[in-house]
């Protein structure tokens, strides 16, 4: 398993344009690393700050859903409230991570936008 193997998983074009923008995106930043990750059906992107899983890409037909994880959520740069202010649809779980649908490369600019802007 691979990133472009987690990107066939994608049959929307512009669900595939936004996974591309979060993997350039997260690329781009020195300080996070990436793999892809294969658990039974739920194939992800999981990208890390040092040993910390901190965001992950799940691919799906039509979106990528999209995690802040528990560790970048302790580093408290990103909360919930920030995170819905810019995001309402955005999700949390009940584990407390926060997830959201990102089905066009737009929306996976501003994502990444609001992530680096946390620093």
């Amino acid at each position: 398993m691979n990133i472009t193997d987690l990107r066939d998983e994608i049959v929307s074009s512009d669900a595939k344009a936004a996974f591309d923008t979060i993997v350039d995106g997260f690329s781009a930043q020195a300080d996070l690393s990436m793999n892809a990750h294969e658990q039974g059906f739920l194939n992800s992107l999981r990208i890390y700050r040092g040993g910390d899983y901190c965001f992950s890409a799940v691919p799906n037909d039509e979106w990528v859903l999209a995690y802040i994880r528990k560790p970048e959520l302790r580093r408290g740069k990103l909360t919930p409230d920030s995170v819905l202010a810019v995001f309402p649809d955005a999700r949390v779980t009940r584990q407390g991570e926060i997830t959201l649908r990102i089905r066009d490369a737009a929306t996976a600019g501003r994502w990444l936008d609001m992530i680096r802007a946390a620093g």
